[in-house]
């Protein structure tokens, strides 16, 4: 039934995109404006707006799972995956900042980013200004989907929204939450660059593995483009073909989970 769930809500979110009633998170506003208000300090707002709503949910499913049996996890599972996934119309923002690139306006392109909350550095030159916008939106493309399957695949729906919650609250000023994301992206960005390797630069992206992989010190959005800059290298590209090509990985990347999903499934 997780594998079904699974299946159901990728093809709906594949299908639809983000958005719908499960992605109305105004009542997540709601707590978070009660949860500040106390000016708690870092665990008790973690609690309140992690534990509680996932604690609620778990509650929930319980009762399902006592009338409607293994099907709860369908019924449940399902939906719960779905919010899970990422809020922003990915597909449109890399369409959105490639065209502004490819016309040279790369003020214009990092400012569409920064539209969606990305913090943009100080950067000289159109080629790193490029690179800053395509960590961005792999990183984005990265937590949108693959975290939260990972965790719901293996752990089930509450880590699933455990993780969506957790990004959300990431953007608090009084409840930082980027740390604990950080320690949530670890196991499942390590996947991806096997991933990546597996589709990309096996040879290339082993030294990378082994350098980078356990340094605790290098943040989740530098460790992926670096693997991709190893998988996809790009010579004399020309302006929007990088971000375009993490598009590509991505989508290759996904295949490659599914596929890999389906098998364990198979065998097991």
């Amino acid at each position: 039934m997780i594998y079904l769930a699974f299946l159901v809500a990728t093809g709906l979110y594949l299908a639809m995109g983000s958005g719908g009633p499960l992605h109305n998170d105004h009542w997540y506003h709601a707590l978070q404006r009660r949860v500040d208000a106390i000016e708690p300090d870092f665990w008790l707002g973690f609690v309140l707006m992690v534990v509680v709503p996932c604690a609620a949910f778990t509650l929930v499913y319980a009762i399902f799972e006592e009338i409607f049996g293994a099907a709860a996890v369908l019924l449940l599972g399902t939906p719960a995956l779905f919010f899970s996934f990422g809020r922003r119309h990915w597909p449109a923002l890399i369409d959105r900042f490639r065209a502004r690139v490819a016309a040279g306006d790369i003020e214009g392109a990092l400012l569409t980013l920064e539209a969606e909350g990305h913090r943009i550095p100080e950067i000289d030159d159109a080629q790193s200004a490029e690179r800053d916008g395509s960590r961005f939106l792999l990183y984005e493309g990265f937590q949108r989907w693959f975290t939260p399957v990972f965790y719901f695949l293996l752990f089930g729906p509450f880590f699933a929204v455990g993780y969506r919650l957790v990004v959300m609250g990431v953007g608090d000023r009084k409840v930082p939450l980027a740390s604990l994301l950080h320690i949530l992206d670890w196991l499942p960005s390590r996947v991806m660059l096997l991933t990546f390797g597996a589709i990309g630069n096996f040879e290339g992206l082993r030294p990378l593995f082994w350098n980078k992989a356990f340094d605790a010190d290098i943040k989740t959005d530098e460790l992926l483009m670096q693997g991709f800059e190893v998988a996809c290298p790009l010579v004399e590209a020309a302006p929007g073909q990088q971000v375009e090509q993490v598009r590509e990985l991505l989508k290759r990347a996904l295949a490659v989970w599914v596929v890999v999903a389906s098998v364990l499934v198979i065998v097991s």
